[in-house]
């Protein structure tokens, strides 16, 4: 055989394997049941549905609720939710606090030249860990803001 047929049989191969995969997919999906949200929501995070729809979920797998017990669970998972949105601004309060209290004493520390070369690192680290995503490879990442000067021109 000769070196074009080969790579045509080769890349044949692969397609059918690809449709193949694909096909055996498609057929056993329903039998795999519903997936995980992949939406990330203003109250939902990546991999599970939003708390609205975990609300529901519940109330409706739980048998025979009066309109009494609805209206009171709901409540209760709306307070819930309220307060772990409050609790979350809390905490995200005090870590930019805390950060711009460390740019403050790094920025004491180190010389302007130095400063600026600690903002670039900063930087390229963060460009990095949204290639990676947060956890590591394959992770969706975002940039953050950038704190300070910008980059030298």
């Amino acid at each position: 055989m000769n070196d074009t047929r080969t790579r045509l049989w080769a890349g044949l191969f692969v397609l059918v394997v690809f449709v193949a995969g694909f096909a055996a997919g498609v057929v056993v999906r329903p039998w795999l049941g519903p997936g995980p949200s992949r939406g990330f929501g203003p109250r939902g995070m990546v991999g599970r549905p939003p708390p609205d729809r975990v609300t529901e979920r519940i109330l409706a797998n739980i048998a025979d609720l009066t309109p009494e017990q609805d209206q009171d669970l709901r409540a209760v998972f709306d307070g819930r939710q309220q307060r772990l949105r409050e609790i979350n601004e809390e905490v995200r309060d005090r870590f930019e606090t805390q950060q711009a209290q460390m740019d403050a004493e790094i920025s004491a520390i180190l010389t302007p030249e130095q400063m600026e070369i600690f903002e670039n690192e900063i930087l390229s680290m963060r460009r990095e860990r949204g290639r990676r995503g947060p956890r590591g490879r394959g992770g969706r990442g975002r940039d953050l803001p950038r704190r300070g000067p910008g980059p030298p021109p």
